[in-house]
This record gives C-alpha cells, sequence and structure tokens, in this order.
C-alpha cells in the first residue's frame, strides 16, 4: 500500500505509482527559489503568480524515480483545493481556451478523419466515444455530424459549461456505473500526467469499454528526462511543476498499462483500422504514418484489453 501524508496544500507520495518501490530524488528545490518565481510569473502572469506563491512557498519541487519502471514523480502533490485553484483561476481560461481553438482548427480535418476510420471499423450504425479528460471539448466538435454519438468527461466546470453549449453530452462521475461497457472508443490525450491516481482512472476507462474497445493514450514523452536524471531548466514539459504530477517513457506507460489489463495494438491492428477506411488521399496516408510512427516510437498509443 502506497504511503503519503499531509503537509499544508500539499501531500506526500514516496511509492512508485506503478511498482509501489521507493523512489530515489532526482531533483529538490524550494518553490520559494528564484527559478520558479521567475517560470510562474512567466507562465501564468504576475498577478496570478501571487495569489498562488503563497500556498507554495513552504513546499519543495521534488522529483522522484523509480529504478525498476523508470517513472517519475513529483513527490509534493497538491491537494484538490489547491488543484482546482489552479486550474479554474491560476492557468488564464481565456488563453487556454483561445490555444485550444486555435489546435482544433489546425487538427480538424485529421481529427475528422480519425474518427471516420473508428467508424469504419466497427461498422455497426453508431460509435459511442468518449474523450476522458476532454478539456474545452474541441476533439469532438471534429465529430459532430458523423455517426458517432460523442461525450465528454471533464471536472471543470468552466470547461464543461463550455462544452455542454456546443452541444456535446457531458459524462458525469455519479453517472459511470450507467455506462459500463458502453464506449468503442476512449479517448485520454495528456490526462495521466496531470492525475494523483492514474491506476485508479485505468480501472474505470477499462470497465467503461465494451469488449472490443480501442483505447488511445497519450502523454508527453519523457525519456530525456528519465535518461539523464537532470533537471536544467524549469520549463513547460514533461515534469512541469505543479501540472505534470507523472513523467512517463515509453517503457512506463505501457508498464502501467499492462498491470491494469491492457496491450498496445499490434502492427497487423493498425494496418486493419487504417484500412478498412482509407481513400489514398494525403490525409489518410498521414494517418496511417503516424499510427505506425506513434506505435514504435513514442507515448501515443493505442491499446486494447489483454483478452482482446
Amino acid at each position: 500500500m502506497k504511503k503519503s501524508k499531509t503537509v499544508n496544500n500539499f501531500y506526500q507520495l514516496s511509492k512508485c505509482k506503478i511498482c509501489n518501490q521507493n523512489g530515489i530524488i532526482i531533483y529538490s528545490k524550494s518553490f520559494n527559489d528564484k527559478i520558479f518565481r521567475n517560470f510562474f510569473s512567466s507562465y501564468y502572469g504576475l498577478a496570478k503568480y501571487k495569489k498562488l506563491s503563497d500556498k507554495i512557498k513552504t513546499i519543495n519541487y521534488e522529483l522522484l524515480k523509480c529504478k525498476d519502471c523508470e517513472f517519475i514523480w513529483q513527490k509534493n502533490i497538491p491537494k484538490k483545493n489547491l488543484n482546482i485553484d489552479l486550474y479554474e483561476n491560476i492557468i488564464d481560461k481565456e488563453i487556454s481556451l483561445e490555444k485550444s481553438k486555435l489546435k482544433y482548427l489546425k487538427k480538424k480535418i485529421n481529427n475528422k478523419k480519425e474518427i471516420q476510420k473508428l467508424i469504419s471499423f466497427f461498422k455497426i450504425n453508431k460509435i459511442n466515444i468518449l474523450d476522458f479528460g476532454a478539456g474545452w471539448g474541441h476533439w469532438l466538435m471534429s465529430g459532430l455530424g458523423l455517426n458517432c454519438n460523442s461525450y465528454a468527461l471533464e471536472l471543470s466546470p468552466s470547461r464543461k459549461k463550455f462544452i455542454i453549449f456546443n452541444k456535446i453530452n457531458i459524462l458525469n462521475l455519479t453517472d459511470i456505473d450507467l455506462f459500463k461497457k458502453f464506449f468503442h472508443y476512449i479517448r485520454l490525450d495528456q490526462v495521466l500526467e496531470h492525475l494523483d491516481k492514474p491506476g485508479d482512472v485505468l480501472e474505470m476507462i477499462k470497465n467503461l469499454g465494451n469488449k472490443n474497445c480501442i483505447y488511445y493514450i497519450s502523454v508527453p514523452d519523457g525519456s530525456e528526462v528519465i535518461k539523464k536524471e537532470n533537471i536544467h531548466k524549469i520549463a513547460k514539459g514533461p515534469v512541469q511543476p505543479l501540472e505534470h504530477l507523472n513523467c512517463f517513457s515509453k517503457k512506463s506507460l505501457i508498464k502501467i498499462l499492462d498491470i491494469h489489463g491492457f496491450r498496445p495494438l499490434n502492427l497487423s491492428e493498425i494496418v486493419i483500422i487504417n484500412f478498412k477506411d482509407l481513400t489514398f488521399d494525403i490525409t489518410s496516408f498521414k494517418s496511417f504514418f503516424l499510427d505506425i510512427k506513434n506505435h514504435f516510437f513514442s507515448t501515443s498509443i493505442k491499446f486494447r484489453l489483454k483478452n482482446r
């Protein structure tokens, strides 16, 4: 059992979330250090940093690494109230929404192609799709009008309100039991790195997917940080302070998913999914080769349950 203790607005976790082994310290510095003041002031804005600083200044930013699976995590984890304040008040919602809109406009065609591939693969009237940790919901908006029932699970009240306004179904945590074995495709894009208990969420989505469900899970690739065990600069990335609690390599991502009953798609499954809807256009071929590249070289991977 993983032991933890509470410190002010944080609780501490010294055991690996994957292996339950003791972690070794690879970085430790006070959040009150100039390097963090500069980063948070630049990233969130000076006024927002001043609101945040009193809640974190007595705490160390401390990274632990598991020698077994190479997983890295922040030892001091924000408790619920600080976490809500961070994502609802400290992070500028207007800037976040604008970034999401720009990404949506840039990737709308590719996202639509991805959803069309899935619809063709399952060969039923309508497939059920869940974007878990949907943010502003823009990925799901790419599929509006297609033969799919789209659902978003999002905890942020402001983002959830935006999703509802844009006519996307909301899945609330209180309704989870009503949707067991319901979904054909479940997507967690840039979610697991933010979670204090990623294993609990993996168990949840395992129960939400039907027996043929495909799961897409993408996290920042922390291979360089893991390899070097050295932080030269505090910046946005795999070990971003406060926000990115977990840092995965491909090895550790596959291991945590294996523990919870998932396996990566094999090469033949990837080929079949892509060729069911191959229209011999540039978008289709790019999508196919991206799937192949991700399968071998990245931390953006499609999974299924082991018994499939």
